[in-house]
């Protein structure tokens, strides 16, 4: 479920042509992801609820903590990589369809690693899953 969640938004990121977009699970080097920005997008928490059943579809409500690091390339300005996070990608999230999106926390640093800034947002997100019902 974590997976599908995530490979929900870089999906919604992709149809409007926010790329690349990473999963927090995707082991990719730097060197692979390329000199402009890109964004990694995680989960640091989550949380469902009791089950909600109906004859053919079981609908589980769920809470969860979705991380968004936002990479800027090497001589970008801080004030750059704000204007991108909020044209390009916060309205693609905060317009998902069936989720209910706001802001927790956004910092942003310099990491001497990579030799780039970095801005890392937190969203809490709560939303409602629905499975079929197996036959018995």
């Amino acid at each position: 479920m974590l997976r599908d969640i995530i490979d929900d938004i870089i999906e919604k990121l992709a149809e409007k042509h926010v790329y690349p977009v990473y999963s927090a699970f995707d082991g990719r080097a730097l060197a692979q992801k390329g000199k402009g920005f890109f964004t990694v997008v995680g989960i640091s928490a989550f949380e469902s609820s009791a089950p909600i059943y109906s004859e053919y579809v079981v609908y589980l409500p769920f809470k969860s903590e979705i991380e968004l690091t936002v990479t800027a390339p090497e001589s970008s300005s801080a004030v750059k990589l704000y204007e991108y996070y909020d044209s390009d990608i916060a309205p693609v999230i905060f317009d998902m369809a069936g989720l209910t999106c706001s802001l927790s926390k956004m910092s942003i640093k310099f990491d001497t690693n990579i030799q780039r800034l970095v801005l890392s947002v937190k969203l809490r997100v709560s939303g409602i899953t629905k499975f079929e019902r197996g036959l018995p």
